[in-house]
């Protein structure tokens, strides 16, 4: 029975092909199961989907499409009140004699204060609308670089399987050819063989992923949904260690600009106490009436009468008290966002600090180590094997899965710290995966 599972999982290696997009100088240019197709075959060519032109479709995204488009349409100066609240006509016969009829035109003018206020709080709205559209792209711009970081790490992830099992296949065939040689292993025959199992299934694991993560980057671009796309970010991630403790240490590039959570709350505080200005003033001002006689003789027939409204009675109404409550609420959401804010770009500043001593005293660690001097002093030994340089060639794996899962790791803190910082959406928007673009 074992021997069977063994000969399936040989065949099912044999026969595994990769399906995944590489760049063009690779022969094997796939794209999720669909090759790309010679002209005879495919009249139109994939399109490349570059790393910063993926980010920069962010701009197009629904939500922020959408508060960008409320902004536009609101206009503060159109929403303030008329200058005329209200024009008031009346007809009035004090003993219902001809001498008597009189005629009134009445203008209440609007509260000048609440106009001015008005005016402040819808232009205070638009703002808000204006600092939700720039979280909301903060928020997307974020997302896409969690997808191409994530696509960077599963396609290396995939090479350094593949890597694995072109050494094992060469393993078996030389095992397979020299059986009665000395360095032959009856155990590491047959692990090797139960090996071809488990490298299988996790390459089939990182496939899967890279084709999930193909459908979430092609939803994010939009566009026809048959269209296809060659993606090869991978190629370009020329980001060093140093590249990154230069940036991060270095205060002159740091954003000037406060956190948009701390700016949304602080215009959510000016919105409550304007708010409350507005019904602090809305009374009437009075009124001016213009007055008309026409059956008076002795008089002239037309007269003018004003009026003005005090307030007297008009404060510590309920409204009030609940818009103080509320500025209040607003207020103590101000300090915490503000603290929140200062703590997470502290967070994220150690952390990335943190991991950048972390990798680069592993990176000490590989130099001291020298696999290169290790095998050539293996190469010398008179009791060397083959298989002992198939051995080197998995410890130099595993020291580039280390060091690609540390370095992956600094990257994912070094694009946190970013955002916190409101680099990572600030325009013009650049690859911060890419060094060149700096």
């Amino acid at each position: 029975m074992k021997g069977i599972v063994l000969l399936i999982g040989s065949i099912l290696l044999a026969n595994s092909t990769p399906t995944l997009t590489h760049t063009p100088s690779n022969a094997r240019v796939q794209t999720y199961g669909l090759s790309i197709q010679t002209e005879a075959t495919r009249i139109n060519p994939l399109d490349t989907l570059d790393r910063l032109r993926f980010i920069r479709l962010s701009l197009e995204h629904q939500s922020i499409q959408t508060f960008q488009a409320q902004a536009t349409l609101l206009k503060p100066s159109k929403a303030r009140p008329a200058l005329v609240e209200e024009i008031e006509f009346r007809v009035s016969n004090d003993e219902f004699q001809p001498q008597d009829q009189r005629y009134d035109l009445r203008f209440r003018p609007t509260n000048p204060l609440i106009r001015k206020r008005t005016e402040e709080l819808y232009k205070n709205r638009k703002l808000q609308l204006q600092a939700d559209a720039s979280k909301a792209l903060e928020e997307e711009v974020l997302e896409r670089y969690e997808l191409i970081i994530a696509w960077i790490e599963t396609q290396h992830a995939l090479s350094l399987v593949e890597e694995r099992i072109s050494i094992n296949q060469q393993r078996i065939s030389w095992l397979k050819e020299y059986p009665g040689a000395d360095f032959f292993d009856a155990e590491n025959f047959t692990e090797a063989h139960a090996d071809v199992l488990k490298l299988w299934s996790k390459k089939t694991d990182l496939e899967l992923k890279i084709d999930d993560l193909y459908r979430s980057i092609r939803a994010k671009v939009g566009g026809n949904a048959s269209s296809d796309y060659i993606i090869s970010w991978e190629q370009r991630n020329n980001l060093r260690a140093q590249d990154i403790q230069s940036h991060v240490l270095n205060p002159s590039e740091e954003s000037l600009s406060q956190p948009l959570q701390v700016y949304l709350a602080q215009l959510a505080l000016q919105e409550t106490q304007i708010e409350q200005d507005i019904e602090r003033v809305n009374f009437d001002v009075g009124f001016i009436q213009t007055e008309y006689f026409p059956n008076r003789t002795n008089k002239s027939l037309v007269g003018i009468s004003a009026g003005i409204s005090l307030p007297l009675f008009h404060r510590d109404r309920a409204e009030l008290m609940d818009l103080s409550l509320e500025e209040k609420e607003r207020s103590l959401e101000l300090i915490t966002q503000q603290n929140q804010s200062t703590l997470e770009e502290y967070y994220w500043k150690s952390h990335v600090q943190l991991l950048l001593e972390k990798y680069l005293e592993l990176q000490h660690l590989y130099a001291q180590m020298n696999l290169q001097e290790m095998q050539q002093t293996l190469q010398t030994l008179d009791d060397y094997e083959p298989l002992k340089g198939l051995e080197w060639q998995e410890m130099q794996l595993d020291w580039k899965e280390i060091d690609q899962q540390w370095y992956i790791e600094l990257v994912k803190s070094y694009i946190g710290y970013l955002s916190s910082t409101g680099l990572l959406s600030k325009e013009p928007m650049i690859d911060w995966l890419d060094a060149e673009s700096y």
